[in-house]
C-alpha cells in the first residue's frame, strides 16, 4: 500500500529545504523558531537526539488512459522537520536537572524518567500537511523504542510578540495530553508555561502475541517467504501446520508466537512470528563456545543441595603482543625450548669436527658423512643451526601466536525436586533459542524490539536468549535487526568442522534501564573492582595450563592495566577531594533509571575530561575544518568499562553522558607506545580517517599539551606527531556501512591495507555528508587468510631495537616502511583487526566450484567473492625447490614482510654472539631495498667485512616492461652506493646469476652459495646467512590446483582484475593483463588500485569519473648507507606506445648541503619523477602533490631551474606557493577551470581568424579570478598569509 509520507533522518542535504520551510508564512511551528533563522550552515550545530524530515510520498505521472507505460514519478517535497532531545530546551534549566525541574513544577502521574523521555525543540510542518506530525511522532517511536513519552513544552505567551514567531500547538493536542504547572489559575495565572505529553501506546497499534495455530498458516509462511523462500521450497506449503501438529516428545520444546496488529479497519492482522525452542543442549554448546561469563547457560544456587558434571575443553586465546617479538619474549622462547639455550663457541671449533661423526641435537641419533668438509663447516656453526630451528623457526607457526590450554569446567546444578534418572543439567537450563524471527514486510522493523520482549515473557524463570546463525546462508533481514541487541559468543576449539555462529542476550539487556551517576564515595570500591575485573580477565588468559616445566617469563603481559588502575584511583581521588577537578567520572547502571544509585546494578564506569586540542588533528586526520561550534564542547574518553552485554547501549549512554556533562563531541586515543587504556565501546565510536596524502606542516608548532602533574601514568599525547588511533562519537545516531556478500581475501600485501582501508572508510566523503549525520560505523564481511605471524608483526609496537633505542630514531629498519603513508597509517592510525576477520593459515588450493578455499588441510572458508593479494617483492622459490616439507633453510632470508625483518633480526643477534670473528652473510641483489638492508647490517653491529654483496646479472625484460617506472630501483644511484660500499671494504661480485645452494646431508641448512657468470665460471660463497633480493611476485603452487590461468609466473586477469573465474579477482605485481593495453598497470598507486576495484565491484562510486588509467604517483622510500635517506615518486607510464623504453625526455638534478634531488620531466613536461637522496628524517610524502604536475604549474620550474635560482628542490618544493597545490580543494579549482575553459578554447578553435593572444588574455582572466576566489575561501587554511587585492585597497584608504 502506498503511504502517504515517507519519514526519515535528515542530513545536510536538507538544509536549503528545512530553511525554505522555516521561512514560508505557511507553515506552523513550536518551539524556538528564532534560533533556526540566520546562517543555514549553523542549522545543525546545535546538538539533538533526532533531526526528522517528512517527505511528500505521492506519485506523479501523466497518461492518456491507453494503457502504455508513462513516465512515473514520486513527488517528494519536504513538508515537515523537527527537532527532538533527551532534555528540554529551556535557556536557564541545566541539562541534567530537568527531571527534578518536572516533578517540582508538575503533578504528573506518568513513569517519566530520563531513559523513557524526549523533548521536542523545534518543529515546522506545512500548513496544507497538518497529518505529517502524527507520522513525525510515529517515526521517534519507531527509531527509540525504550522511549514511552514525546513531550512538548509551551512557554507563556509574550504580548509583543510578532504571529510569525509564535507557537502552534493546535494539532499537538490531537495526540497529547496537556498539563499546567501547580502556579496554574485559569482565572488569574492562565498564561503559564505548559507540557504536551504523548504517550507511546496512544499512537501506536498495541502488539498482540499468542501462541500459533494450524490455521495461521498461510499467513506465517507468506511472511517467512519474503526472506527465506529456500525453506517454503524445501519443505512444502504447510510446514508450519505440520509443526504445529506434531504430538512427539521434542514437539513440546517449540513454542511459535504470533505477533498481531491492528490495521485501519479495526482487524486483526499477523505482523510478524516467532519460532522458539526451549530445550538447548548446554553440554554441546559448553563444549564448542565460551559461555562461563554466561555462567554455562546453568542457573544455579550455591545455598542449595547440588550435584555437578566435569567436562573437559580447550580454550584458545591470542597471546599478548609483548609476549611475541620483544627481546624477552625472544629469551622466554629459547629458555622454553628443549636445548635451553646453546652454549658458545668462542674458540671456532668444533668438539666433534675432528670426527667422521656427529651426534644429532634434533633428533638423537648418530649420522655419518662422507664428506668431511661439508661436516666441519656444519659442525661449526651448529650453536646457530640449532637455534634457527628450534627458536626462530617457531615464530612461524600458527601456534606461536595462540595461548591453547586445556580447562575442566563444572557444570552444578541443584538436586532439589530432582527426579531419578532426571538430566539434572538440563534441568538447570537458563536458556532457550530463537530458531526464527520474522515480520511482515510493511511492518515497521525498528518495532522488532519488541518482539524480543515478548519472547522472555515466554520463558519468565530464563535468563538468556541464543541465536545460531549458520554460516553457510546470508542473515536474514529480521535477523540482522534483532541481532542488535545481541552480542556474539568466542568458539573453542573444536573437532566439530565449520561451526554456526552464535550469539547471546540477557533479560536485563531487554528490560534494563541504562543510567549514569556522577561518583560518590561509596562508588570507589564499585569502580575500583570493575576496574580490576579487566586486570584479572587478562591475566587469567595469559596462563599456559599445559606447560610440562616450569618457567619464570621475563615478559610483563599486564602492565597496561597494572597502570589502568593506578590511573583510575588517582582520579577518582582527586574528583572526590577537588570539586572543579578537570575529569567527570560516572558508574554506569542498570535498573530503574529513577531509583538512587544503590538500587541499580552496576555495569560499568567511564571518565572523561575537557579536550582542547582538536586543531593538532586536522594535520593529520580527515575532519571537518567548521566544527567551531563544538571547541568548548569537545571531551576525551580516559576509560570506559562496561559488560558487553549492554553495549547495545552505546548511543543511549553517550546521549546520557552529553545530559549531565555538556560535552557533545567524545574523543577516544590509542597510541602505540603509550600506556593503552580499555574503552569497551570504541568500536561503537566512529573510527576517524587519517588524511590519504599529507601535507607539508611548515614549522607549523603543535600546541602546548596541559598534562595533570599529580595523575601518574595517564599519557600526554603528542596530537600534532603521535601515530594515535582515534575514534569519535559526535551524538549522532549509528549507522553501518560495509558489503553484502562474503569477501575472502588471501594475503595482506600494501594492495590488501588499501583496499581494506576503503571497505572501512566507504561512509567517508571530503564533504563529510555521512559523517555529520550518523555515526558511521562499519560492518563488513570479510576474512583475510595470512600466513602465521604476518599480521601480528605489522601491528607490532613493543619490540625496542637496542641499537637505536638510545637515539630513539624513527628510520630504524625494524620500524621504517617503505609504502605511502595512505598505506602506512592502516597500521599506525588503525587497527584492521577490530573490524575484519584475519584467520592464520596456510593456502592448499581453491575450490572454484564450492566456492571455499581450503587452509592447513582442514578448514574451509566460504566465499561469494575471492581476492588474491599475496603478491610479494622478492622470491627465489621458482628458482630453487626447497625441502620435501616445503620448507625453506634456516638461514635462507627472504624480507618480503615485517615478520621476516624480525627473524632476520634476531638471527642476526645470535650470528654476533655465537660467532663474532668467523660470521659471513651473503646478500644477492641490486635494488633499493638491497642497500637498505645493507644500512641495517652496518647500524646494527655487523662488520661491512663479513659481508658479501652479489648484484645479479641483468635480464633485459620485455619492451613494455622496460617502460614501467619502478620505484624500488635506481641504476645510477646504484653505482653510487656501490662506490661507498667498496669505500667501507664490502664484497661485491657483479653480474652473477644464482645457482644453487649446498646443504647439509642431513640438516636444512646452507652451507653454501653457488653463483655463476656469463660464461658458466663458479663462485662459491660460504654463508651463515643468506638473503636474497631477487624480484620475484608470486607462490603459484596454490593456483595451480585450481585451474587459475597463468603466463609466465603471472596471473591472467581483464581490465576488471578478474581471472578466468570471474568471481576471483587478483591485484598486485603478480599479475598480467590478458588483453593489450597502452598503460602501465603494475608498480602503480595501492590507493589509486583499491579506488578502481571498489569502482569495478559496485562497492563504492568514484567522485570522479571512472578511467582505466592511473593518474595517482607511487611514493617509495628507503634507508641506505652512511645515514642517508632516500625518497622517490613515480608517475605510471599513461601512454606507453608513445614512450621510448629507458629514455627520459628531461632530467634536472640539484645538489646542495648533503641533499641531491633529481626531477624527471616527459615530452609534455609533466613532472613524472621526484628523487630526493638526504640526511634528513623528515618524512616528504607531500611530493606526492607535486609528481603529476605540468612544470609550469609548479612556479615555472624549468625556467627557475636554467636561471640559476634553485640551488635545492627540496627547498624549493618547500616555499609558501606550494601550499596552494597541497590544500584539498586544489584539485577542484583545476576540474573548475577545465570546464570553464575548454568550451571556451574549443569555439575560439574553430574561429580561423581568432587571435592567439586573444585567446591567452582570455585564459589568463579566468584563471587569476579563479584562483583569487579559491584563495580568499580558503585564506584560514593556509600557514601563510597569500596577499589579496582588497588587502592593498583598505591599506590605502585607511
Amino acid at each position: 500500500m502506498q503511504r502517504e509520507y515517507k519519514v526519515r533522518r535528515a542530513t545536510v542535504d536538507d538544509i536549503e529545504a528545512i530553511a525554505h520551510l522555516t521561512y514560508v508564512q505557511k507553515a506552523k511551528s513550536f518551539g524556538n523558531k528564532r534560533s533556526k533563522l540566520g546562517d543555514n550552515d549553523s542549522l545543525f550545530n546545535s546538538y539533538q537526539t533526532l533531526r526528522l524530515v517528512v517527505e511528500t510520498n505521492k506519485v506523479v505521472g501523466d497518461g492518456d488512459g491507453s494503457g502504455e507505460e508513462v513516465d512515473v514519478k514520486v513527488d517528494s517535497s519536504v513538508v515537515a522537520y523537527a527537532e527532538l532531545r533527551n532534555y528540554p530546551a529551556i535557556g536557564s534549566l541545566p541539562s541534567d536537572s530537568w527531571l527534578e525541574w518536572l516533578h517540582e513544577r508538575y503533578c504528573i502521574n506518568y513513569p517519566i524518567s530520563w531513559v523513557n523521555t524526549l523533548f521536542f525543540t523545534y518543529v515546522v510542518y506545512a500548513q496544507a500537511h497538518p497529518n505529517s506530525l502524527l507520522h513525525i511522532q510515529r517515526e521517534a517511536f519507531y527509531i527509540e523504542n525504550r522511549i514511552m513519552y514525546l513531550i512538548a513544552v509551551k512557554m507563556p505567551e509574550l504580548d509583543d510578540t510578532s504571529s510569525y514567531y509564535s507557537e502552534n500547538f493546535e494539532d499537538m493536542e490531537k495526540y497529547a495530553k496537556i498539563f499546567y504547572p501547580r502556579e496554574f489559575s485559569i482565572q488569574t495565572n492562565s498564561n503559564t508555561q505548559s507540557l504536551y505529553i504523548v504517550h507511546r501506546y496512544s499512537l501506536l497499534s498495541k502488539i498482540n502475541y499468542r501462541k500459533a495455530l494450524a490455521e495461521d498458516n498461510d499467513d506465517i509462511v507468506e511472511i517467512h517467504e519474503c526472506e527465506f523462500p529456500e525453506m517454503r521450497a524445501e519443505l512444502g506449503d504447510f510446514y508450519i501446520a505440520e509443526e504445529l501438529m506434531r504430538h512427539d516428545k521434542e514437539a513440546k520444546n517449540n513454542v511459535l508466537i504470533v505477533a498481531e496488529t491492528e490495521n485501519d479497519l479495526k482487524e486483526q492482522t499477523t505482523s510478524g512470528f516467532l519460532w522458539l525452542e526451549s530445550e538447548v543442549d548446554i553440554r554441546f554448546y559448553v563444549k564448542n563456545y565460551e559461555l562461563e561469563s554466561f555462567g554455562n547457560l546453568i542457573s544455579f544456587n550455591y545455598t542449595k543441595p547440588y550435584g555437578f558434571e566435569v567436562i573437559n575443553v580447550l580454550s584458545v586465546e591470542p597471546k599478548p603482543e609483548a609476549t611475541l617479538f620483544t627481546a624477552d619474549a625472544m629469551d622466554d622462547l629459547e629458555s622454553s625450548t628443549i636445548i635451553g639455550g646453546v652454549p658458545r663457541n668462542d674458540s671456532g671449533t668444533s668438539v666433534a669436527s675432528a670426527s667422521m661423526f656427529k651426534v644429532s641435537s634434533i633428533h638423537g641419533q648418530i649420522v655419518y658423512s662422507n664428506n668431511s668438509e661439508t661436516l666441519n663447516k656444519f659442525c661449526l656453526a651448529e650453536a646457530i643451526y640449532l637455534k634457527f630451528m628450534y627458536i626462530f623457526e617457531k615464530v612461524m607457526t600458527i601456534k606461536y601466536y595462540i595461548s591453547q590450554h586445556k580447562k575442566t569446567i563444572n557444570l552444578c546444578y541443584n538436586k532439589e525436586n530432582l527426579q531419578k534418572n532426571e538430566d539434572g543439567v538440563q534441568k538447570a537450563s537458563n536458556v532457550f533459542a530463537v530458531k526464527f524471527i520474522c515480520a511482515h514486510k510493511d511492518f515497521p522493523l525498528e518495532r522488532l524490539f519488541n518482539f524480543l520482549c515478548a519472547m522472555f515473557s515466554v520463558f519468565p524463570d530464563r535468563d538468556y536468549c541464543i541465536m545460531v546463525m549458520p554460516t553457510s546462508t546470508k542473515p536474514l533481514r529480521s535477523h540482522l535487526e534483532a541481532l542488535k541487541y545481541f552480542m556474539p559468543v568466542a568458539q573453542r576449539p573444536s573437532e566439530m568442522s565449520n561451526l554456526d555462529e552464535v550469539y547471546i542476550t540477557h533479560r536485563s539487556t531487554i528490560f534494563g534501564e541504562i543510567s549514569l551517576y556522577r561518583l560518590e564515595r561509596e562508588d570507589v570500591e564499585t569502580v575500583q573492582r570493575l576496574a580490576m575485573d579487566l586486570k584479572i580477565d587478562f591475566e587469567s588468559k595469559s596462563i599456559s595450563y599445559s606447560s610440562s616445566f616450569s618457567y619464570s617469563s621475563k615478559v610483563n603481559t599486564h602492565v597496561h592495566s597494572d597502570n589502568e588502575v593506578r590511573v583510575i584511583e588517582q582520579i577518582m581521588e582527586d574528583v572526590l577531594e577537588h570539586p572543579h577537578s578537570e575529569f567527570d567520572v560516572f558508574t554506569i547502571r542498570c535498573g530503574n533509571s529513577s531509583k538512587p544509585a544503590h538500587e541499580n546494578t552496576p555495569i560499568g564506569f567511564v571518565i572523561v575530561r575537557r579536550f582542547l586540542y582538536h586543531r593538532d588533528l586536522l594535520l593529520h586526520y580527515h575532519l571537518p575544518k567548521d566544527d567551531h561550534h563544538l571547541d568548548h564542547e569537545r571531551a576525551e574518553i580516559i576509560t570506559l568499562k562496561l559488560h558487553p552485554l549492554f553495549n547495545n547501549s552505546c548511543d543511549l549512554i553517550f546521549r546520557s553522558l552529553a545530559g549531565r556533562t555538556n560535552y557533545f563531541d567524545y574523543y577516544f586515543f590509542c597510541g602505540r607506545k603509550a600506556n593503552r587504556f580499555s574503552n569497551d565501546l570504541k568500536t561503537l565510536m566512529m573510527l576517524v580517517e587519517p588524511r590519504p596524502r599529507k601535507k607539508n606542516v611548515f614549522n607549523t608548532l603543535p600546541s602546548i599539551i596541559k598534562s595533570p602533574k599529580k595523575i601518574v601514568g595517564l599519557p600526554s599525547y603528542n596530537y600534532f606527531n603521535d601515530q594515535l588511533t582515534v575514534f569519535r562519537h559526535k551524538l549522532n545516531p549509528s549507522k553501518f556501512f560495509g558489503n553484502s556478500n562474503r569477501l575472502v581475501i588471501i594475503g595482506f600485501s600494501s594492495e590488501c591495507r588499501a583496499f581494506l582501508r576503503q571497505l572501512l572508510f566507504v561512509w567517508n566523503s571530503k564533504n563529510h555528508k555521512n559523517s555529520k549525520t550518523y555515526t558511521c560505523l562499519p560492518r563488513l564481511q570479510v576474512t583475510v587468510i595470512a600466513e602465521p605471524g604476518i599480521v601480528e608483526a605489522e601491528y607490532e609496537c613493543t619490540f625496542i631495537c637496542p641499537e637505536c633505542a638510545n637515539s630513539h630514531s624513527k628510520s630504524c629498519y625494524m620500524y621504517y616502511e617503505n609504502s605511502s603513508c595512505y598505506v602506512r597509517d592502516v597500521i599506525a592510525r588503525m587497527d584492521l583487526r577490530y573490524w575484519v576477520q584475519f584467520i592464520t593459515g596456510h593456502v592448499n588450493y581453491i575450490d572454484r566450484e564450492k566456492k571455499l578455499v581450503r587452509i592447513n588441510k582442514t578448514c574451509d572458508v566460504v566465499y561469494d567473492t575471492l581476492m588474491l593479494m599475496n603478491s610479494v617483492n622478492f622470491n627465489l622459490k621458482d628458482t630453487l625447490p626447497f625441502d620435501e616439507q616445503e620448507r625453506r633453510p634456516y638461514n635462507f632470508i627472504q624480507l618480503n614482510h615485517r615478520l621476516d625483518r624480525f627473524i632476520m633480526f634476531y638471527k642476526v643477534r645470535v650470528l654476533l654472539e655465537e660467532l663474532k670473528r668467523s660470521y659471513r652473510i651473503v646478500i644477492f641483489g641490486s635494488n633499493l631495498s638491497t642497500y637498505e638492508f645493507i644500512d641495517f647490517l652496518l647500524t646494527h653491529g655487523v662488520d661491512p667485512t663479513h659481508v658479501i654483496l652479489v648484484q645479479p646479472r641483468e635480464v633485459t625484460p620485455s619492451e613494455e616492461e622496460q617502460k614501467y617506472k619502478n620505484p624500488m630501483d635506481d641504476t645510477n644511484i646504484g653505482y653510487i652506493l656501490d662506490d661507498m660500499m667498496c669505500d667501507i671494504d664490502l664484497t661485491i661480485h657483479r653480474d652473477f646469476t644464482f645457482s644453487h645452494w649446498v646443504q647439509h646431508a642431513a640438516s636444512n641448512f646452507i652451507l653454501e652459495v653457488v653463483f655463476t657468470d656469463c660464461y658458466k665460471n663458479a663462485l662459491r660463497l660460504d654463508c651463515d646467512i643468506f638473503v636474497s633480493f631477487r624480484v620475484g611476485y608470486m607462490d603459484p603452487n596454490c593456483l595451480i590446483d585450481s585451474d587459475i590461468q597463468l603466463r609466465n609466473n603471472k596471473i591472467l586477469v581483464n581490465k576488471k582484475f578478474q581471472t578466468n573465474d570471474p568471481d576471483i579477482y587478483a591485484v598486485g605485481n603478480f599479475i598480467q593483463f590478458n588483453e593489450p593495453v597502452n598503460h602501465q598497470y603494475r608498480f602503480t598507486s595501492e590507493m589509486e588500485t583499491a579506488q578502481k576495484l571498489m569502482h569495478i565491484m559496485g562497492l563504492r562510486e568514484l567522485e570522479k569519473p571512472y578511467e582505466e588509467k592511473y593518474c595517482i604517483p607511487l611514493f617509495f622510500r628507503a634507508t641506505l648507507p652512511m645515514d642517508y635517506y632516500i625518497t622517490k615518486v613515480t608517475m605510471p607510464c599513461r601512454y606507453l606506445s608513445s614512450c621510448v623504453a629507458n629514455c627520459m625526455n628531461c632530467s634536472l638534478t640539484t645538489y646542495y648541503h648533503n641533499t641531491f634531488c633529481r626531477i624527471g620531466l616527459s615530452q609534455k613536461m609533466i613532472v613524472d619523477e621526484i628523487v630526493v637522496v638526504t640526511k634528513r628524517s623528515s618524512s616528504l610524502d607531500y611530493l606526492e602533490h607535486f609528481c603529476g604536475k605540468h612544470e609550469s604549474m609548479l612556479n615555472s620550474l624549468k625556467a627557475h631551474y636554467k636561471n640559476g635560482d634553485i640551488k635545492c628542490f627540496l627547498k624549493f618544493l618547500q616555499e609558501p606557493w606550494t601550499e596552494l597545490l597541497m590544500h584539498e580543494d586544489f584539485d577542484d579549482l583545476q576540474e573548475q577551470n577545465r570546464k570553464i575553459l575548454m568550451p571556451m578554447i574549443k569555439n575560439l578553435q574553430n574561429l580561423k581568424d581568432s587571435p592567439e593572444q586573444h585567446l591567452h588574455d582570455v585564459n589568463k582572466h579566468f584563471l587569476e579570478q579563479n584562483l583569487l576566489d579559491f584563495v580568499r575561501e580558503n585564506r584560514k587554511d593556509f600557514k601563510h598569509e597569500f596577499a589579496l587585492p582588497e588587502d592593498y585597497v583598505e591599506e590605502n584608504f585607511g
